[in-house]
């Protein structure tokens, strides 16, 4: 189904087995090079992804929409052609052309592959208009070192990236204190518009006028920069609940959501890199009577039920939320989970690498509960990098960072594995399991991982029970039945800089 290097799940076990030879340093740094090394190979991934049906082609250089697009010489030109190709049927499979950047959204049909053809770089589709590293597009306003953009945007924007490296942290205001006074959520100051952006590197996006605000001290941003890219309230790929869907050989970058899908069947994402996605307002506090707007963002999500759903040898970084997740509120539809696999992939500087919750669902009028059940999850081979990111630094709920994240899990929960993976640090937790009674996150079952965190941090919370990284954790841990034959490493200091 998918070229995944074996060697994954064998060098993961191979640097376990010098656990007991090596000093910690070598371990960590071994981590670090296989690490690399893995970014690298899903990196350069080559094509393998076989169709039934009819291939179609898609290149921004020499394609045009009116084409037939079923020949490399004769390509569509955009993603909006794809999503309208109304000529697409199951068994089909649209190819962008590797080294291009492709801007837009794509809506999927049932049954189709979304690949790469060529040679070079994982074909890029974006989920922003333009490189905004242009001078042109920076007006100087009244207040010293804040800049307005020249374009507006009623869609929420919710991240400024710098040359795929650093960011601008959003101001999200609140109104939580007693005199109704609108702040800076994260920094407490009082907050009315643009005049009150203080920090470097800070933007504001004012959702009644639709401009966008950044402070930056050093002059106007594009002169100092070749590439800025926004991230917006859209989805780079809306699967729409699709069945049989395939997604592979991708590079997605600058979207509130990498790929989101309501319940589905046979949704596989594989080979693919995943960065820079989320911070947009979900809901704002005027709507919802909480202290804050709700931000929110996943790389990869499925909101509802899901079967046969696979996350594979995907490099997938800097996301406000998670890295992957399935989920569901408890006042939806009824749906189920089974065979979840998050496997062999790259996740880092994410709040969370994987986060699963799955609530009861009640019908309020009939007073009628449908059990959901939660079967045949596997989280195996991945390695989980820095938990934290532009997430942790500019969400108003930074507490809330860990590794893998289990919430709501319902207790009609089988076969939950989380087996071979390497977490290495986090800046909270490895673990969060929300505390609900018989919740079904803590019945995961974890064998043969490898964690390293710093001293004192708490290590976990699994069924209402803190655990620190302490001299206590292996015999404390061994005590609740869950964790086989795991490797510690305690560290002096997580190493991190502000944008990790």
């Amino acid at each position: 189904m998918c070229n995944t290097p074996k060697s994954a799940e064998t060098r993961i076990k191979e640097i376990k087995s010098l656990c007991e030879k090596e000093p910690d340093t070598t371990i960590r740094a071994r981590i670090a090079e296989l690490t690399n090394a893995r970014i690298a190979e899903i990196r350069n991934t080559e094509t393998k992804v076989e169709i039934t049906g009819t291939a179609y082609y898609v290149s921004g250089a020499k394609g045009n929409d009116e084409n037939d697009g079923k020949t490399p010489d004769t390509p569509w030109k955009t993603m909006a052609r794809v999503t309208n190709a109304e000529e697409l049927v199951p068994g089909d499979g649209v190819f962008f052309k590797r080294g291009e950047v492709f801007r837009g959204q794509i809506i999927t049909k049932p049954g189709v592959t979304y690949s790469a053809f060529g040679e070079g770089e994982k074909p890029k589709l974006y989920g922003w208009d333009k490189n905004s590293a242009n001078p042109a597009l920076w007006i100087k306003t009244d207040v010293p070192g804040v800049w307005e953009y020249a374009e507006t945007y009623d869609i929420d924007v919710g991240n400024i990236i710098f040359d795929d490296k650093e960011f601008a942290r959003k101001v999200y205001e609140s109104n939580f204190l007693e005199d109704g006074t609108q702040r800076d959520y994260r920094t407490k100051a009082p907050f009315r518009d643009y005049h009150n952006l203080i920090d470097d590197k800070s933007f504001w996006h004012d959702n009644k006028t639709g401009k966008i605000y950044l402070r930056y001290n050093a002059g106007n941003p594009a002169i100092f920069h070749g590439d800025i890219e926004m991230t917006k309230r859209e989805s780079i790929i809306r699967n729409m609940g699709n069945p049989d869907v395939t997604v592979d050989n991708l590079c997605l970058a600058y979207g509130n959501f990498g790929i989101a899908s309501g319940t589905c069947r046979n949704l596989t994402v594989q080979n693919c890199e995943i960065k820079w996605i989320g911070g947009c307002i979900q809901q704002r506090w005027e709507n919802t009577g909480r202290a804050c707007h709700v931000p929110y963002g996943n790389g990869i999500e499925i909101y509802g039920g899901a079967a046969n759903f696979v996350v594979d040898n995907n490099y997938i970084w800097q996301n406000y939320d998670a890295a992957a997740t399935n989920q569901l509120s408890s006042n939806a539809q009824k749906t189920n989970y089974n065979h979840i696999r998050y496997t062999n992939n790259v996740l880092e500087n994410c709040v969370y690498s994987v986060e699963i919750f799955f609530g009861y669902y009640k019908n309020e009028e009939s007073d009628e509960q449908y059990t959901r059940r939660n079967d045949d999850t596997l989280i195996e081979n991945n390695i989980m990098w820095k938990a934290g990111g532009f997430g942790h630094v500019a969400r108003i709920d930074p507490g809330c960072t860990s590794f893998i994240r289990c919430g709501r899990i319902v207790s009609d929960t089988t076969d939950f594995i989380v087996r071979n993976n390497i977490f290495d640090r986090s800046r909270n937790r490895i673990v969060l399991t929300v505390c609900e009674e018989n919740d079904g996150g803590s019945k995961a079952q974890y064998y043969d991982n490898i964690y390293v965190q710093k001293k004192g941090n708490t290590f976990a919370v699994r069924n209402c029970v803190t655990y620190k990284t302490d001299d206590d954790l292996a015999e404390n841990l061994e005590k609740t039945g869950t964790e086989h034959n795991p490797t510690y490493i305690f560290v002096e200091d997580n190493g991190f800089t502000d944008y990790e």
